[in-house]
């Protein structure tokens, strides 16, 4: 018997789609109720994140102060991949297990993301499960309001299997993006608080901004006396599994007219993991102008080393405001940006 490519497509969908029922309907479930009978641990506070391989910088404070303050943590984040997919599926697999089970036992639940397990189960009484969320501000849309966009997930999906629905305290930047929270998660206002950021506070130390650079130096001499340029798009495609970077710079025209006096550091969005995968014949063509430090600067370290920054729809801009330089918006693909993703404002009008 031939399988045709098509066939087999659809048995790889089916199957998936079935697993996924499985492990978010029933696996998840049964753990729950499980550990469930045993009482609330006071002392235990869950942190997780499926984006991060290691501990997100908004969830960095609160983990120090509880450990120092006695508490017992427990840390799930996304793990490397093993290149061999049968290893990492069995990881996934007990890894959902073990979040779930400290998860039912928990006091408190800290994300900074979508974490998929973490919505197959309702919070206990008096369990806690706190959102801070990893941008600031609102700019781009997420969540429930891209219900039926080219990006987001579609109405029939959301009712089967419902995301951000367990979350009893949502940390923002400011009271003015409440509404806009509110509505990518789908929850009421009054469980949101404009406490502020804790990714910020570095840009309000004045030491570590003025070091930045120093620090970039240590790692790229070559860069001299020359001033820095940030480029840091955001990812493209209508999904993180999906993203995609495409590069529009003409770094061989910009390199020709400005690089006695700039050089350029490209920090691509995490979900572009293989960063700018440049052949050898481009390194050279760039090399001593272009840098790509996607996996070796931090963004806070780059943002606060760079003397301006090219993005154009990364909510990056929030946190470069505070440091009050240029920043120029290279939106070379708005109109069907905004149809796949959209905005919360208009994005000609909002930009500074």
């Amino acid at each position: 018997m031939v399988f045709t490519k098509s066939f087999l497509r659809k048995l790889k969908a089916y199957i998936k789609k079935e697993v996924k029922k499985i492990l978010y309907k029933k696996f998840a479930p049964c753990i729950y109720k499980l550990y469930s009978r045993k009482p609330i641990n006071e002392k235990l506070v869950v942190f997780a994140d499926s984006s991060a391989v290691l501990l997100p910088d908004n969830m960095t404070e609160i983990y120090e102060r509880l450990n120092a303050q006695g508490y017992e943590t427990r840390v799930f984040l996304k793990r490397k991949s093993s290149k061999k997919w049968y290893k990492d599926k069995l990881y996934e697999l007990i890894n959902a297990y073990r979040f779930t089970k400290y998860y039912a036992q928990c006091k408190c639940l800290v994300l900074t993301d979508y974490y998929y397990y973490a919505y197959a189960n309702k919070p206990r009484k008096n369990q806690q499960v706190v959102q801070l969320w990893h941008g600031c501000g609102a700019f781009k849309k997420w969540g429930y309001s891209t219900e039926d966009l080219e990006w987001g997930a579609d109405s029939e999906a959301l009712r089967e299997y419902p995301i951000h629905n367990t979350y009893t305290y949502v940390s923002v930047s400011d009271e003015s993006v409440k509404k806009f929270y509110a509505e990518a998660f789908n929850c009421s206002e009054e469980i949101i608080k404009a406490h502020g950021v804790p990714r910020t506070d570095k840009y309000f130390d004045k030491k570590y901004v003025s070091s930045a650079r120093d620090r970039i130096l240590e790692k790229y001499p070559e860069i001299g006396d020359r001033k820095i340029i940030l480029y840091s798009p955001t990812f493209r495609g209508t999904s993180k599994g999906k993203a995609n970077y495409t590069q529009m710079l003409d770094f061989i025209y910009l390199k020709k007219h400005l690089s006695k006096e700039y050089v350029i550091l490209v920090k691509l969005h995490p979900f572009i993991r293989k960063g700018m995968n440049l052949s050898k014949q481009l390194e050279e063509i760039y090399s001593g102008f272009v840098f790509d430090v996607s996996k070796t600067l931090p963004i806070d370290e780059a943002m606060c080393g760079a003397d301006m920054v090219v993005t154009d729809y990364s909510s990056l801009i929030f946190e470069y405001a505070l440091l009050e330089r240029p920043m120029i918006f290279f939106a070379y693909d708005l109109r069907q940006y905004d149809r796949e993703r959209s905005f919360y404002f208009d994005y000609e009008n909002f930009v500074p």
